[in-house]
């Protein structure tokens, strides 16, 4: 008896200790040091409005960009799927007639909609993009799955999409679920997915007639894409030293 309760008191320590870390971790200060209009009624409103309002005077403002890259890895999966979950369930309480068309992109799904799951946390997560992926279109909710790894996206998800943009694919195991993706009765036209051009894809789907062989346009509005020029860089002769300012960042959890 006496040492089950000391196991159980060493228990609750590591416990409290864990908690302690993560509350005094400050890349999770949108998560454990809220401010005041959390606990306001009208939170989820406002909340609400922020990501799925838009205005007809203004359509660019239809698009939301919610930028999780700060977020820890080992909570992401959770909390892009409270996003996913939020608008979903909204949509649902909407009257059917009022309900206005919204569509998710997931840009760099594998990070937090895996194939092979090995927590709760992303099986949580997985089980709320899986039932919007079933059951989104009734409720007028879509969902863009985009990725450069299709073989560590979830099958469930994927099976379930109407279209497909593929563009070039070096990898056997990610050109081999494009590949199951695809109908039968296309024949050979996969095997182009390996020798396409930069800005070439293939889109298959009922967005198509046919299957095509596109070339994407490109954008007017180059991306600020962080891709480093490796041999302009190697080139140079002198580098500025960045070593400290990052570590200093490091140390804030800030840049």
């Amino acid at each position: 008896m006496g040492i089950f309760i000391c196991n159980f008191v060493l228990f609750h320590y590591a416990i409290n200790k864990r908690l302690e870390s993560k509350q005094s971790d400050k890349r999770l200060n949108f998560l454990f040091n809220e401010g005041k209009e959390v606990l306001s009624y009208d939170y989820m409103d406002n909340l609400s409005k922020k990501l799925m309002h838009s205005s007809s005077l203004q359509p660019q403002k239809g698009i939301k960009i919610i930028d999780f890259s700060e977020v820890p890895s080992d909570v992401l999966p959770l909390m892009v799927s409270l996003v996913g979950r939020l608008v979903f369930s909204i949509q649902q309480w909407i009257k059917k007639e009022d309900r206005h068309p919204i569509a998710l992109f997931c840009d760099e799904a594998h990070l937090y909609l895996p194939e092979k799951t090995g927590t709760s946390i992303e099986n949580a997560g997985l089980e709320n993009f899986e039932r919007i992926a079933k059951e989104g279109r009734k409720y007028g909710v879509g969902l863009v799955v985009i990725s450069q790894r299709p073989a560590e996206v979830n099958r469930t998800i994927l099976s379930q999409s109407n279209n497909f943009i593929a563009m070039r694919l070096t990898n056997a195991e990610d050109q081999a679920v494009i590949k199951r993706l695809l109908p039968d009765s296309l024949g050979g036209f996969s095997e182009l997915l390996p020798i396409l051009d930069v800005g070439e894809a293939l889109v298959v789907g009922d967005a198509s007639l046919l299957p095509s062989r596109i070339k994407i346009t490109s954008p007017r509005c180059k991306p600020n894409s962080a891709t480093i020029d490796f041999w302009d860089e190697w080139q140079k002769t002198s580098n500025k030293d960045v070593i400290s300012e990052a570590i200093e960042a490091l140390r804030k959890q800030s840049r």
